[in-house]
């Protein structure tokens, strides 16, 4: 069981406090994400609230892209970023087959095959077996932990700018962050009529992205020039 480790310390200087956090919980006295949503929000939440109950469709800005490997047999590309309001979202989407090429075997005339995984697991063991007999292949690399650039690549997904989520279902976390789930068909770049709509156009094109970084070099016990 992981324990969070949360705690004060003095510097030899006595000037000020040095606090240690290990990401596990929110820090006392410290605005949370949501605090700073509702402090700027301008209307945004509300516009959020009446497309998620009438289904339509949502506005993402995708920030953090991985490979999602825990509990499930199908493969699922997971996408965290923020909502036009700057709540927190994480996306899961899914139907997506990893695959590679295998050259010259043909029931009919053609010069790759296509072979399908349920993962990219199943991908990487099934790719590993057809090289080791000598068969050329294509769309073949073989890096698990990076499997998702691949995907990105082919399937032609935004993630460097505001996507539109659409056919989703959702939850809202006890920590305060969305949790979609969708096809990959349903995953679709914003269209030019949108950064045009007044409803939302100022939300489209002000980053709401909220980035922090953590220096873990920054306290020592050890004085300046030491």
């Amino acid at each position: 069981m992981h324990t969070p480790t949360i705690f004060d310390q003095t510097d030899r200087s006595r000037t000020a406090p040095a606090l240690r956090y290990d990401g596990a919980g929110p820090l006392a006295g410290i605005p949370s994400r949501n605090d700073i949503v509702a402090e700027f929000d301008n209307g945004m939440t509300t516009i959020l609230q009446q497309s998620l109950s009438g289904k339509q469709p949502i506005h993402f800005m995708p920030t953090e892209v991985s490979d999602d490997i825990e509990g499930y047999s199908s493969y699922i590309l997971r996408i965290t970023g923020s909502l036009i309001n700057g709540q927190k979202v994480v996306v899961n989407i899914t139907g997506i087959r990893p695959f590679f090429d295998v050259e010259g075997y043909y029931t009919e005339k053609k010069a790759y095959i296509r072979i399908r995984t349920w993962n990219h697991f199943d991908r990487y063991n099934a790719l590993k077996a057809v090289r080791e007999v000598g068969i050329r292949t294509a769309s073949d690399d073989l890096n698990c932990q990076y499997y998702y650039r691949k995907v990105a690549r082919e399937e032609r997904l935004p993630l460097s700018s505001w996507a539109v989520l659409s056919n989703y279902l959702y939850e809202f976390t006890p920590d305060g962050t969305y949790l979609f789930r969708l096809s990959v068909d349903n995953y679709n770049p914003i269209s030019e009529d949108d950064y045009n709509n007044p409803l939302f156009s100022s939300a489209l094109t002000r980053d709401r992205t909220l980035i922090l970084t953590w220096d873990i070099e920054t306290y020592s016990s050890r004085k300046t020039g030491e």
